[in-house]
């Protein structure tokens, strides 16, 4: 497990990346909530003040970034580390499920559409030659999150997908989760396993969070829109299928 480990400084500084750019999202709905009768779709926004600020740290840590499509409308960024070619991406842990990675969970919600080939499942093949030795062992969860995917023909990044598993050689998965203060409580880093869809952790980054703390007026802006039924456009995967037919989009 430690050989999957990034170094204490990088981790350090990505975690603290995640907090500052949480932070200056908080400031930009604050902002807009004071100059706008209506700043709900800022909500969505989230994921990009984040990735942001890591890509602003990443010349520092031998990070290069690249931009990716996750669905019609969201787009996000991979990072890469220069020198032993890791990828990794930051997801929402409120859509995250370690124990199915390629299904983005629902919340609230307990039924599933089935197990799906998704963007993200075929972006941890580039895993398929690790030794995935673990010894925590993990579960099947009876509540699997509902599957969000926009299905697109699988000959249309086919290639893509190929240059992901001939370019990297690992593919990580780092996860911020909010808790009920509305405060980046938890980091963990995560090793997806294509063959079984586990994500296995890595390590619990939570001890680098400092200056997480929002004041009451910052939470009470954004909680209304936290505690509401709005799906953050970063819980879509693109969901890739093999059509029988050519002329057959399901």
């Amino acid at each position: 497990m430690k050989e999957f480990k990034f170094d204490p400084e990088a981790s350090e500084a990505i975690v603290n990346a995640i907090v500052e750019g949480y932070r200056e999202y908080i400031e930009h709905r604050k902002d807009r909530y004071e100059k706008m009768a209506i700043s709900s779709a800022f909500a969505w926004t989230k994921g990009n003040f984040i990735e942001s600020k890591i890509a602003e740290i990443s010349p520092t840590l031998n990070l290069s970034y690249k931009f990716a499509k996750a669905g019609l409308t969201w787009d996000y960024l991979q990072f890469i580390h220069g020198d032993t070619k890791k990828l990794f991406l930051i997801k929402n842990a409120a859509y995250f499920n370690e124990n199915s990675f390629s299904q983005a969970v629902l919340p609230n919600q307990h039924n599933s559409k089935g197990h799906r080939r998704t963007y993200l499942h075929e972006l941890s093949k580039i895993n398929q030659g690790l030794e995935f030795t673990f010894n925590n062992q993990y579960q099947l969860s009876s509540e699997q999150g509902e599957q969000l995917s926009l299905f697109i023909p699988e000959e249309q990044i086919k290639d893509e997908l190929e240059h992901f598993q001939n370019t990297y050689s690992e593919f990580h998965i780092l996860t911020y989760k909010i808790d009920d203060a509305y405060q980046i409580a938890q980091v963990m880093h995560y090793l997806p396993n294509p063959e079984n869809n586990i994500a296995y952790r890595i390590e619990d980054l939570s001890k680098y969070i400092s200056g997480s703390e929002l004041t009451d007026q910052e939470r009470e802006i954004i909680a209304p829109e936290q505690d509401s039924d709005i799906i953050d456009p970063a819980a879509y995967d693109i969901g890739i299928f093999e059509a029988t037919d050519k002329n057959e989009i399901k």
